[in-house]
């Protein structure tokens, strides 16, 4: 499908991709009446630009009958979500030398996009260039920039800018927020170099300066500062200055009055004596040239420091790139040491503003140049081209730090004035920034954010806790879970509550959302991979556990997914994912920014709702009781915090004898009935009581607490055929001993009769 067409005399430009139609009309109904306006798009040279239009069914159209080289509120025909193809068709106009250097090419820093493009020739003076670029989380402004030499063997090279659009996202809204929320926490964070897009800011006055971004204004304004240095080297502003010389009187033009007089009265011995006289002369040593060959030495130092750390970060930077800023430090050598700055002295600064430096051609240039290099960036629309770092990974960062918002507004804290606390005078939020940024360049290493709950409660708020083999509190014995956002909440008898929160900057698509029978337009739906991953977290994280390393009391509670989904009304509480926390404890909340002029950090209310249920309204029983963290395991109120636990497990005689000659009890763990219930402090259980369904044994467990075996691992152990194991995975608890320390016991003595294993209290076997 054929999105876009720029057409003009040297060449035209075709844009397709295999679908657009659904990333469009989820892109409508995110912006609303801004859709069909939304972006600009830009030439270097004349044309007629033609696209898809929805309003015809998608045609392409074009946009005016005549050429320009600028076309404003247009709608956007490329988005994030989708590869597009490029083809440039050169119209005769090429000069070909059998040279592949010399052929046409891409420009851009990426060398990826730059390898992507092929030039193909189809006769002696035209040919194609094709390639393929995917945008997939990249929104924003592209320059698609490409260089050929034309019939005249004269290099051209020419651009055309356009948008890149989201069909998640409001970009232009929506985008602005999320990093302007990030760049007040972790300034200059959000920003990258080696960028597919890039956003456009304003200027002004900040503390620090990022490398980035000083690379990428330098780049938008270091041809125009060379082309004006070398103006001024050719048209200085000169300062008049007035000397004084010795000479005989043949030599001297002008005469002072003084000398003159003298002169006539030495009569005719005159000629042989020396006169003073005075000349004006123009110097090229001024205040103005001092600054500019101040300049010279600063910025190029500046730029070689910076041009060197960036390189040594991005091994993707194309060749031609490289070879220009290289150039750019040849420029800066030669010019310090031209001729002319040799009569140049040293800058000692201004005493005053002065004049020819804001107003003279050449040096106010100069002096913008300067003063933008100095300043560093606002977060709203302006002019200066900078690249952003992926979106997905914004949204998480952003997605962190509403929690902390959330949190500390839910707990009536101000978090401004409590993370401006000193240590000494115990704040009510405990976070070490240092950390985070940190956490944010490498992935292996976690951020920690305290909160004092009013009720005496502690709430941690982590990103990026990381459970794997090697972890010393809580251990994953298959592969490494890391959500993205934990909170635990430690209640003051020692109760800890966890859970689990994963940012996805990912929509199901609304056409597989209709199931449900309720209007697309109401509300987005989160991917089914990314709830059932929620599962996957919460069970691998809790089905490791090991009795030693296990705190006590803990629980994971819920795992919920946060992604950008459109919210409008009550209607959200309906859908499946929001239903399913109430059942299971899993599902999703929709979060994006607020909408200009609405009170609150955010669009829906469910997320703030949910946090202040497991914050405030809830004990730590009234959060569990009908949650089913594991598997559909249920909880039992009536032993909660019982130390002496017994696991009553039935088993006929030879599968009894197996378990104590292994000196192991085992009961299978999953959703199938006669499966083993848990509940809280399951972990300290002491006894095991195998019975035959009317008495049984008691045997005292080991130390070593419950571990989780898969069947093959059982049946292995047991040297039994697995057909006999009915389930996938089994809980074992260690005998202390083949022998019990007490006997004939009478099962229905202490409860009803049930043939699946159970928990109950030591105190009610009616043992003394």
């Amino acid at each position: 499908m054929e999105v876009l067409r720029l057409h003009n005399d040297q060449y035209t430009i075709t844009i397709s991709t295999a679908a657009s139609v659904s990333a469009w009309e989820r892109f409508e109904r995110r912006v609303g009446n801004e859709a069909l306006r939304y972006c600009d798009y830009t030439s270097s040279f004349a044309s007629k630009l033609s696209l898809s239009q929805p309003k015809a069914h998608f045609a392409l159209q074009q946009v005016s009958d005549t050429e320009a080289t600028e076309w404003k509120e247009k709608h956007p025909v490329l988005f994030e979500t989708n590869e597009y193809q490029f083809a440039v068709e050169f119209h005769k106009s090429l000069t070909l030398d059998g040279n592949e250097k010399h052929n046409p090419h891409v420009r851009h820093p990426l060398k990826s996009v730059v390898d992507s493009f092929k030039f193909y020739q189809s006769g002696s003076d035209s040919g194609f260039l094709v390639g393929s670029i995917d945008f997939l989380n990249s929104p924003g402004k592209f320059r698609f920039a490409f260089e050929y030499y034309d019939l005249e063997g004269q290099l051209c090279e020419q651009w055309f800018e356009l948008y890149v659009a989201s069909p998640k996202l409001d970009t232009k809204n929506d985008l602005k927020k999320i990093t302007a929320l990030i760049n007040r926490e972790y300034e200059n964070y959000v920003f990258d170099y080696l960028t597919l897009t890039f956003s456009s800011y304003n200027l002004q006055r900040a503390e620090r300066n990022n490398q980035i971004i000083w690379l990428s204004i330098f780049k938008s304004v270091v041809d125009l500062y060379f082309r004006n240095v070398r103006y001024i080297m050719s048209k200085p502003n000169n300062k008049p200055i007035r000397r004084t010389y010795v000479s005989r009187p043949e030599r001297i033009r002008r005469w002072n009055q003084q000398e003159e007089e003298r002169f006539k009265n030495l009569g005719a011995d005159a000629d042989k004596h020396f006169f003073r006289y005075e000349q004006t002369e123009n110097t090229a040593d001024t205040k103005e040239n001092r600054f500019v060959k101040y300049s010279l030495h600063v910025l190029g130092k500046k730029y070689r420091q910076v041009f060197k750390e960036v390189r040594s970060l991005y091994s993707e930077m194309d060749a031609e790139e490289i070879a220009a800023f290289e150039n750019y430090s040849r420029i800066f050598a030669n010019l310090e040491s031209a001729p002319f700055f040799r009569q140049v002295g040293a800058f000692e600064g201004f005493r005053q503003e002065s004049a020819i430096l804001q107003q003279r051609t050449g040096y106010s240039q100069i002096y913008k140049a300067w003063l933008m290099l100095r300043n560093s960036l606002d977060l709203v629309e302006g002019k200066t081209e900078i690249g952003m770092k992926k979106i997905w990974e914004l949204y998480e960062i952003w997605c962190f730090l509403i929690m902390k918002r959330l949190i500390a507004k839910t707990l009536s804290i101000d978090i401004d004035t409590e993370l401006a606390k000193p240590a000494d005078e115990h704040p009510l939020i405990r976070e070490d920034k240092t950390e985070m940024l940190v956490s944010l360049a490498q992935s292996d290493v976690n951020h920690i954010v305290e909160f004092d709950a009013p009720n005496g409660d502690i709430v941690r708020l982590e990103y990026q806790h990381t459970y794997n083999r090697r972890s010393t509190e809580t251990k994953t014995v298959t592969t490494e879970q890391r959500p993205d956002i934990q909170i635990t909440i430690t209640k003051p008898d020692g109760f800890v509550l966890t859970y689990l929160y994963d940012a996805k900057y990912r929509v199901q698509d609304d056409k597989k959302s209709q199931e449900e029978d309720m209007d697309i337009d109401i509300a987005d739906f989160p991917l089914p991979d990314a709830i059932n991953q929620m599962h996957r977290y919460r069970d691998a994280i809790y089905y490791s556990m090991k009795a030693e390393e296990r705190p006590e009391a803990k629980e994971i509670i819920g795992g919920y997914i946060l992604f950008p989904g459109r919210t409008f009304g009550d209607a959200i509480e309906n859908r499946y994912f929001y239903k399913s926390i109430a059942q299971v404890n899993i599902g999703a909340f929709p979060l994006l920014p607020a909408e200009e002029g609405v009170d609150g950090l955010i669009q829906c209310d469910l997320l703030e709702k949910h946090l202040q249920d497991i914050l405030l309204n809830n004990t730590a029983y009234e959060q569990i009781k009908d949650s089913i963290p594991q598997k559909g395991l249920q909880y039992n109120h009536a032993i909660h915090n019982q130390t002496e636990l017994v696991i009553v497990n039935q088993a006929k005689e030879h599968k009894r004898t197996r378990m104590i000659d292994q000196q192991i009890c085992y009961a299978p763990a999953a959703f199938e009935k006669g499966s083993l219930r848990l509940i809280p402090g399951y972990e300290t259980t002491k006894y095991a009581l195998l019975h035959n369904g009317t008495k049984g044994d008691l045997f005292e467990l080991k130390d070593t607490g419950v571990r989780i075996a898969p069947k093959a691992e059982l049946s292995n152990k047991l040297a039994i055929d697995p057909s006999e194991l009915t389930h996938e995975y089994y809980l074992i608890f260690d005998l202390k001993s083949k022998t019990p320390c007490a006997t004939d016991i009478f099962v229905p003595k202490f409860g009803a009769l049930t043939s699946a294993p159970h928990f109950v209290k030591y105190s009610s076997l009616g043992i003394s």
